[in-house]
């Protein structure tokens, strides 16, 4: 449980009037016990050092469907996590429906936390955070600059700090700083440890076997099944989410060098470049009726015709991938966390089949939900097209 700070309020209250009937006090002791309160400093991804209150008992974050706090803050705090999140963007519902339903069943207590809105869609609202009065604030690094310029200049002047963390760079030393940052402000150093020894140890591995290869890099050709087959939907360049994770499992992604971050790419680039394989990310978007539904709410048999629908596309039977059956998927809640160690492992056993023969990512991601969440994993999460 939980120690609350109405409770640091009544020791002090008692503390305060034991020194006044003894005649002896500090004044400055006083005044730090009044507040009940332990300073944490810490340094956030942006380089900023921040002053808390603790101990941290509420906190509102964004970006819960994936490469925010959430998830993190899950594995370090279990099925409590819920009680710690004032406020959230309601990206978790929204985008990650099957995941959110899921997580329910284990925390109802989610269903009661309050829709603040996301910086980056200008729907922030600034007045209710301010309102809900957390602890901390906790935004990702890619809305820094937006966040400058819109809400935390009336967070700080309310006194509400502000972190910023990143997993969507996809590196190694910035998911454990996330992580490590994430357990001094929760007070959870010694589980956050555990999680990126876990996170640590399998990366070391693919590294490991990548570094011991001289073969070709091959090319990939990644995109959000969000759209269906109709529409092309967001591919990658390779220093941001799934292209810098391909880059990582030492692929390459056709859209590095003409995609920034993310965005469709030009399907006759597509055709030109001709890549090794292909990666399709998939969810569960009920909005969107032909996207690639992956996660809780899926089957192999369903998700395999969905992927099959993508191979359709005009001029997509020219492609080698396609002729190879080198056409893949994968949720894309698996990217920008501390588990895509195990999407990690997907795209290096997909571009290198021979030395991670031995390798089982859906092991790996079984491993994490088993020993750091109060989760029950199901659904299908990573395939092949047959």
């Amino acid at each position: 449980m939980k120690k609350s700070k109405k409770i640091y309020g009544v020791m002090v209250l008692i503390l305060f009037i034991s020194i006044i009937a003894t005649g002896c006090g500090n004044t400055t002791q006083i005044t730090q016990s009044q507040e009940g309160l332990e300073e944490i400093i810490v340094t956030d991804l942006a380089g900023r050092e921040v002053i808390l209150k603790g101990p941290i008992e509420k906190a509102v974050i964004n970006w819960s469907g994936s490469g925010g706090a959430f998830m993190t803050m899950a594995a370090l705090l279990g099925e409590d996590v819920a009680d710690y999140i004032a406020g959230w963007g309601n990206s978790l519902p929204q985008y990650r429906y099957d995941m959110y339903e899921q997580y329910l069943e284990a925390v109802p207590g989610l269903a009661d936390i309050v829709d603040i809105g996301n910086v980056d869609s200008d729907d922030f609202n600034t007045e209710k955070v301010i309102q809900l009065n957390p602890d901390v604030v906790i935004l990702t690094l890619q809305v820094k600059e937006q966040a400058e310029e819109s809400a935390l200049p009336a967070l700080e002047a309310a006194g509400i700090p502000i972190v910023f963390i990143d997993y969507h760079a996809q590196t190694i030393v910035n998911h454990t700083k996330t992580t490590a940052l994430l357990g001094k402000i929760f007070n959870q150093e010694e589980r956050a440890n555990e999680i990126i020894d876990f996170y640590t140890t399998k990366m070391n591995e693919v590294n490991n076997r990548l570094s011991k290869t001289d073969k070709e890099k091959p090319s990939v050709y990644i995109e959000v099944g969000i759209n269906g087959p109709e529409e092309y939907g967001n591919s990658y360049g390779d220093s941001f989410m799934w292209g810098a994770l391909a880059k990582e499992s030492r692929g390459r992604s056709i859209g590095a060098g003409i995609i920034n971050t993310s965005e469709p790419i030009n399907p006759e680039y597509l055709l030109r470049e001709n890549p090794d394989y292909i990666i399709m990310t998939g969810s569960y978007w009920p909005a969107n009726p032909s996207s690639l539904r992956l996660g809780f709410l899926s089957t192999e048999e369903g998700s395999q015709d969905f992927l099959k629908s993508f191979t359709k596309r005009s001029g997509w039977e020219t492609l080698k991938a396609v002729q190879n059956k080198n056409v893949y998927a994968i949720h894309h809640g698996l990217g920008r966390e501390m588990y895509d160690c195990a999407a990690t492992e997907f795209f290096a056993k997909v571009f290198y089949p021979q030395e991670f023969a031995d390798i089982d990512p859906m092991a790996t991601l079984q491993e994490y939900y088993d020993r750091f969440l109060p989760f029950e994993l199901s659904g299908v999460w990573m395939m092949q097209l047959k």
